[in-house]
């Protein structure tokens, strides 16, 4: 999947040790990425990506499961999330190929864009199939994905027995239970600064998952403008907005993962609005002319973190 993974596990059952689990969380995140990712050419979302069919292409419960929800997203957000994104990901150098060495030209971006929009998938459920409007319609699942392995891999643990973890991968996180101190889990919410790390501000989370979306990290600048890896499909380029980062608590990771990327899209006026009339629970750190973040949460997030 192109990225890191984290798990803390605290007051594990007796005789258990990380050795004894690390082989059956790689197993997990191996299944993972053997479904959805774009890095791996073998995987069934690659192979789906690769097939120019536009007639029913039987998929698996897990992948439709993941697509349906990347759909719902879509439409809660006329298309600001966009699943389809993925030849503008690439095409900007965010995916799994190679950075072009210029900028994309206006016309290779019309060409991207022609290719992508929610509404060009079709979902069935049973049995599990997915229909392409057009046969080159490529997939990207990046938005859903390290939530989705979250909560892969938490499922995992409990099924081991285990009450108290935090599973992190990259900016997507699922805990349960308690830390070793017997506190929640506490869980740091990064200025978004891309030169340096700093924290803006910890929230304790038990029980939940939460994920974090922003323009600091994956990035790269071109005649001193930042061109982040976040991109909206409207514009078919990054966006370019005073929102830093958005990050979303949620009963999963993966609906966490989503919406804060559809949130991050959205920028820091629609954003809280649709976070609002959905009532999640998020948190946006915006930037002002001098590049100073200040933080504020939904009304949801203040009800159950403000304090």
């Amino acid at each position: 999947m192109g990225t890191y993974y984290s798990v803390k596990i605290a007051r594990p059952p007796e005789g258990m040790t990380a050795e004894s689990l690390q082989p059956g969380v790689a197993e997990v995140l191996d299944a993972v990425v053997a479904e959805i990712s774009t890095y791996d050419d073998s995987s069934e979302l690659s192979r789906l990506n690769q097939n120019p069919s536009t007639d029913w292409i039987p998929i698996s419960a897990n992948l439709h499961r993941v697509i349906a929800e990347g759909q719902r997203i879509s439409s809660l957000t006329d298309g600001a999330f966009d699943i389809t994104i993925g030849p503008l990901v690439n095409l900007w150098g965010f995916g799994p190929e190679t950075r072009p060495a210029r900028l994309p030209t206006e016309a290779e971006i019309a060409d991207a864009k022609a290719r992508v929009g929610w509404h060009k998938l079709e979902l069935r459920a049973d049995p599990p199939a997915l229909r392409k409007a057009r046969g080159d319609i490529y997939i990207d699942l990046s938005a859903l994905g390290e939530g989705y392995g979250a909560d892969r891999v938490g499922n995992w643990l409990e099924s081991q027995g285990i009450e108290n973890y935090m599973v992190a991968v990259a900016g997507a996180i699922r805990t349960r239970g308690i830390n070793a101190k017997g506190e929640p889990w506490a869980i740091a919410i990064e200025e978004p600064l891309p030169d340096r790390r700093s924290v803006h501000r910890i929230i304790p989370v038990s029980n939940r998952a939460l994920s974090t979306s922003g323009d600091y990290r994956n990035f790269f600048e071109e005649n001193g403008k930042r061109y982040s890896h976040e991109i909206d499909p409207m514009t078919g380029a990054p966006v370019d907005k005073r929102l830093g980062s958005v990050t979303v608590v949620d009963e999963t990771a993966m609906v966490a993962d989503g919406w804060a990327t559809a949130l991050m899209v959205l920028g820091d006026r629609r954003g809280p609005e649709v976070a609002e009339s959905q009532g999640l629970v998020a948190y946006f750190i915006v930037r002002d002319q001098q590049d100073q973040p200040r933080g504020f949460g939904s009304k949801s997030f203040e009800s159950l973190l403000g304090r």
